[in-house]
């Protein structure tokens, strides 16, 4: 079983972020458990220390429970597999990555409206719960049905990462992927077919099959990044590893923070499952 956290507020995104784990769970066996941190606006808030602090606390987070509990229980009527929320309190990053390594997760899941500004989503996977996540992150930005992967990579970002990350969630489920090599030039160039990619396919099939799978078509191509988004939006869900490292490829940002489909990222190897 796939061990899923969903992170939640009392908002649109985090509708679409449960919905999408839900839609997941047709095709792998999962337990959805959504989270909602609550951040204290600033220590001044906090009326007292000891007892007191802990009794205002516990009020506080009773009303939120109530809240998040009223937002999940309208999605569990077409979704059963929702676990009752946790709400928690203190910083959002700190008690996810917490919650996540605490409970041995396998998906991370959190919900986005709208596609992103090229910094706003440099900040967001350079932040230190991106850095430091231990398993993989689905950024859930529609409701599309899993119907086709495609697994991106370049010269800077390999696969070594999401091979098995795609292997432990998709494989065995009849979802099939495809592997593209990309080469990015000024926003605005034309689209076209690389002919020298063979090594690189070479390099990436040896990863691949080493987690038993093998991608239906292998695409390489080269453009402008604008472009290129064009050429992949038929696809589900888009598939990138990313290295330890703060991430400055500027080609792969830029695509990912254009496309509308759905983004599973990987920096760590996924743990293997328990017996």
């Amino acid at each position: 079983m796939i061990r899923t956290l969903v992170s939640i507020n009392p908002d649109l995104a985090s509708v679409i972020a449960m919905n999408y784990a839900c839609r997941l769970s047709r095709i792998i066996e999962m337990g959805v458990q959504p989270l909602y941190v609550k951040e204290p606006e600033s220590e001044l808030e906090v009326p007292g220390v000891g007892w007191v602090q802990h009794t205002w606390e516990g009020s506080l987070l009773s009303k939120e429970q109530e809240a998040v509990d009223h937002l999940v229980e309208s999605e569990r009527a077409n979704c059963r597999i929702l676990s009752r929320p946790m709400v928690l309190l203190g910083g959002r990053d700190d008690q996810i990555l917490y919650t996540l390594q605490d409970g041995a997760y396998d998906l991370f899941v959190e919900g986005c409206v709208s596609c992103f500004e090229k910094s706003e989503f440099m900040r967001r996977i350079n932040s230190r719960l991106y850095r430091n996540l231990p398993c993989p992150v689905i950024i859930a930005r529609n409701l599309v049905e899993l119907r086709k992967i495609l697994v991106v990579f370049d010269d800077q970002v390999g696969i070594e990462k999401i091979a098995p990350a795609v292997s432990r969630l998709f494989k065995g489920t009849g979802v099939g992927f495809d592997l593209l090599y990309c080469k990015f030039s000024d926003r605005g160039s034309p689209v076209e077919p690389i002919d020298e990619a063979e090594g690189m396919f070479r390099e990436a099939d040896a990863i691949l099959q080493r987690h038993g799978l093998t991608p239906e078509n292998r695409i390489a191509l080269g453009g402008g990044v604008d472009n290129l988004v064009r050429q992949i939006d038929e696809y589900s869900l888009i598939a990138i590893g990313l290295p330890n490292s703060r991430t400055r490829d500027e080609g792969l940002l830029e695509m990912l923070s254009d496309v509308a489909s759905p983004i599973l990222l990987c920096r760590r190897r996924p743990k293997k499952p328990t017996p």
